[in-house]
Formats: C-alpha cells, sequence, structure tokens
C-alpha cells in the first residue's frame, strides 16, 4: 500500500509493523464540524484535501468525544482517559507530570513533536520539541512559545502552523521514527479567514439548516437558557461589524462585544427573522473560509510527504477536538449534548 493513512476521530492505536515502525503524523483542528468535511458528506464545502485522506485511508463515521469543548477533549486525547480521571473536567491546568501518548512513543524511541494550539495551561511534556500557541493564540501574526521563549510570526495563524510543521519534518533526526503532533487554531471562533480565502462564499447562499428556527418547545430544560444561538449571541466582533472611529480602549471592547439585534446591511434595516438569516450566513462565510485554510494546510503538508518519500512509511491522522453546530438548533459552539457538537 502505497500510503499508509488512517482518517480516524480522536484516539487512536499504533501498530508495530514488522518491518519499520511507522511514523506518525497527528493533525489536530479546532471545533472542526464533521458536517463541514465534503468527504462526510457537507453539501457546503468542498474539502479535497481530508478527502483524500479519507479516500487513500478510513473514515471513522461513528466516533464521539467524551467532553465537548476544547481543553478537556485535549486532555482526554493526550492521555486515553475520561475527563473524571485524567484531572481536566473544565478548563482546569493539566498536570505535565502525568502520562501521555508522546511519553510512551519517546519511550519505544520516536523523536516526538508538538507544534500549533495547546491550550492546557501547562507546558508540554514529553515532547523534543514543541512551538505552541499561548492560550487560544492569535489569528494574525500570532506568538509562539518555543520552550518558553516568545516568537512573534507574521502572516496568518493557519498557514504558519502549517510552515512550521513542514520546517519540524525536514530538521528532525533522521535516525529515529518520528511522531508529530499539528494542531491549527482554526476554525474556533472568531472566524478570521486567510486573506485569499476571505471571499470565497460571498456569493454563495448557504443552505438553512432545518432546526435553525427550532423554538425549543419540546428540548430538554438547559437548551432554552443556552447563550450560544445565531439569533441572540453573535457579537459585533463575529460578524466582523466597523467600530465607529472615534471608540477606543474599553468603549472599544464594550461596543465590540455587545450583541447587535437591529442592524443597517446595505442601506436596509435588518431585525427579526431577517436578521437571523444575515448573520447565519456571514457566521457561516466566516466559518467554512477558516476551514478552508485548514483543508489547504492538510494539502500542503501531505505533498511534502509525498516528495520527501515519507507518505510510504507515515500514519496520517486527522482530527478535531469536538463537533461544532452550524446552525443546528439554531446554535453556535459545541458543549450540549446533541450529535453536531459531539460528533
Amino acid at each position: 500500500m502505497k500510503h499508509i493513512r488512517f482518517f480516524l476521530a480522536l484516539t487512536f492505536g499504533v501498530t508495530a509493523f514488522a518491518a519499520e515502525r511507522p511514523n506518525i503524523l497527528f493533525i489536530f483542528s479546532d471545533d472542526h464540524a464533521q458536517h463541514a468535511i465534503s468527504a462526510y458528506g457537507s453539501k457546503v464545502n468542498q474539502t479535497p484535501h481530508l478527502d483524500r485522506l479519507a479516500k487513500d485511508g478510513a473514515r471513522f463515521t461513528h466516533a464521539f468525544v467524551g467532553n465537548s469543548i476544547c481543553t478537556p477533549s485535549r486532555a482526554t486525547l493526550l492521555t486515553g482517559q475520561y475527563s473524571h480521571l485524567n484531572g481536566v473536567p473544565v478548563f482546569n491546568r493539566f498536570d505535565g507530570a502525568r502520562d501521555n501518548v508522546a511519553k510512551q512513543l519517546q519511550k519505544g524511541g520516536y523523536h516526538t513533536g508538538m507544534i500549533g494550539k495547546w491550550h492546557l495551561g501547562s507546558d508540554p511534556t514529553g515532547f523534543d520539541r514543541w512551538i505552541v500557541l499561548p492560550g487560544q493564540g492569535a489569528y494574525w501574526n500570532p506568538v509562539f512559545l518555543v520552550a518558553g521563549r516568545k516568537l512573534n510570526i507574521q502572516g496568518h495563524c493557519t498557514d504558519i502552523t502549517t510552515d512550521l510543521g513542514i520546517e519540524w519534518l525536514k530538521t528532525r533526526p533522521q535516525d529515529k521514527p518520528f511522531f508529530l503532533m499539528l494542531h491549527q487554531k482554526a476554525p474556533h471562533r472568531a472566524w478570521e479567514p486567510a486573506t485569499r480565502h476571505i471571499e470565497m462564499f460571498k456569493e454563495r447562499v448557504i443552505p438553512e439548516p432545518e432546526t435553525l428556527w427550532d423554538d425549543y418547545a419540546t428540548r430538554p430544560g438547559a437548551l432554552p437558557a443556552n447563550e450560544q444561538t445565531i439569533a441572540r449571541d453573535l457579537t459585533r466582533r463575529d460578524l466582523k461589524l466597523t467600530p465607529p472611529a472615534d471608540l477606543k480602549g474599553p468603549a472599544l471592547q464594550k461596543w465590540m462585544n455587545e450583541k447587535p439585534m437591529t442592524l443597517e446591511v446595505d442601506g436596509q434595516t435588518l431585525t427579526g427573522r431577517e436578521l437571523v438569516k444575515w448573520k447565519y450566513q456571514k457566521y457561516m462565510r466566516d466559518y467554512l473560509a477558516c476551514v478552508q485554510g485548514v483543508d489547504d494546510g492538510v494539502g500542503k503538508v501531505l505533498d511534502y510527504l509525498d516528495q520527501t518519500g515519507l507518505a510510504k512509511n507515515t500514519i496520517v491522522i486527522y482530527s478535531a477536538d469536538n463537533g461544532w453546530y452550524l446552525g443546528d438548533l439554531g446554535l453556535y459552539d459545541k458543549r450540549f449534548m446533541y450529535e453536531p457538537g459531539l460528533h
């Protein structure tokens, strides 16, 4: 088999090859909905490079996270333990003294690396080299932490993370198999795509999910009280609205964080249902444009593996930390135990 590629979700096992131990490349994104991958049947966007993985390998179609939120999901990935066992049930600091998959692979002779979004509140352990974003990181001109030092890099975070991953592959020791965790920030809120993708979906009308207008009349108690609806909870920052020129400091931040219920768009005053429709289109276009950057990065890394011959003995895994609501139940975000947020 020319390419050993497995399209998995969240956790995996390593098979010992009799002749040569495989390299392992784990590509991780943040808040990538399964139904925003064309290999999983997306009708709103195309992800040709992720589809390439799916075609050459396997899709895990019934994989779910046990705790649909960023930090706990990442702790589960590292440890193979549920949140109530690994010490990270919500946004707790991960204890780096705990065993993890990288430490186990180090013991097995692997050269290990971690690049991109870490978001576990402590420095990575078990990795020979790591370059990570502090906290959530920034989409543009991000700061990275390199063994405690700060490194500012100009450009878009998705592209930078991809390039740092390829540089790690180029400079790794050649006498060991490698394990690289390459973690993207995208498509996490507030959905800031690379310049080349900003208008990619501008002319598209994204189909509304059947449950966008759900009134929760038949839903359990927590859902009606949620604060992650497209109708009520997207902020001016989320919607990329331009602030008044005279606003500065705290006043500017207050304005950006407000949740508008009336907007002037192209000379029209939008309220009610029409405003929800506009918000949904804006949100989805930005989100999908961020996904496109992730897909580009996957393609660039796969091309590098092909060009160098590494693809012949490298397991490539793609996953996300959790699912995401694309207007399903009228929501964005994750958290709730409905399929779009867990899958």
